[in-house]
């Protein structure tokens, strides 16, 4: 079956580095969080915003790019795998949205925490797809 949305399996690296780009950019933030403000022409930004949306974006591209590349060997297999995955991450991820709608009462903390749930899930789908994986390997190893 070919796969006609999927990036090359190479991605996947490029992704995983874009991800670590992102947290690298995030502690730089961090770390300089007197803000800074940038004139350019008539409009002067903050280089902390610039900075965050500059993490934010690493975050997800670097997610993205690692949970839509190819593995090395693409079949139906996997394809079944992928497809459940990406069902039980949204599954998972409302699941746990769900609760914290019903607990969280603050609505500052709220935001922030509907905030987290962007990365959310890609992020279940990548750990859900890479555990099936390894578990069919593992059971593939076994009956050798």
């Amino acid at each position: 079956m070919k796969s006609r949305f999927l990036f090359p399996h190479k991605w996947s690296l490029i992704g995983a580095l874009l991800f670590i780009m992102g947290f690298v950019v995030a502690a730089l933030n961090y770390h300089y969080k007197d803000s800074i403000d940038v004139m350019q022409g008539d409009t002067t930004f903050q280089i902390n915003e610039v900075l965050h949306d500059v993490a934010v974006l690493l975050w997800l591209g670097g997610l993205f790019l690692v949970a839509f590349s190819k593995e090395r060997i693409e079949d139906e297999q996997i394809a079944q795998l992928r497809l459940d995955s990406l069902q039980w991450s949204i599954y998972f991820n409302y699941a746990i949205l769900a609760l914290c709608i019903v607990f969280i009462d603050k609505w500052h903390v709220m935001l922030g925490v509907a905030a987290h749930f962007i990365f959310t899930p890609l992020l279940f789908f990548i750990v859900r797809f890479k555990w099936a994986i390894y578990q069919l390997n593992r059971s593939l190893k076994n009956t050798d």
